[in-house]
């Protein structure tokens, strides 16, 4: 199975990931994209930004069968100062009322 390394270091979330190669017997084909790593990041709970490297892992080809990730550390927005704005109040206009008489015809 795939196994996940995370480290944290200077505002950057890096993810290495490993693989054992393709074997019919004991280990199925296995493919890592980007989006299975941002997946498995939500799924820690782990908090990131954009993508700064890519990579691609698949166990079937002898040369990708480790591949590194780096991630931007989310900042975190300083909180908005709370800023009443005053709302003028309008009347709401006045709905005209339809002034032809209906006529039903039998």
């Amino acid at each position: 199975m795939d196994i996940f390394n995370i480290t944290t270091k200077d505002n950057r979330v890096i993810v290495e990931v490993t693989t054992l190669p393709h074997d019919p017997r004991n280990t199925p084909r296995q493919q890592v994209y980007t989006g299975t790593v941002v997946q498995h990041l939500n799924q820690a709970g782990i908090e990131f930004g954009d993508c700064l490297q890519e990579s691609y892992v698949n166990n079937s080809n002898i040369e990708c069968l480790a591949g590194t990730w780096i991630f931007e550390k989310k900042k975190l927005d300083k909180p908005a100062e709370k800023v009443i704005l005053s709302k003028e109040e309008k009347p709401a206009p006045k709905k005209r009322k339809s002034r032809a008489k209906k006529k039903t015809t039998k």
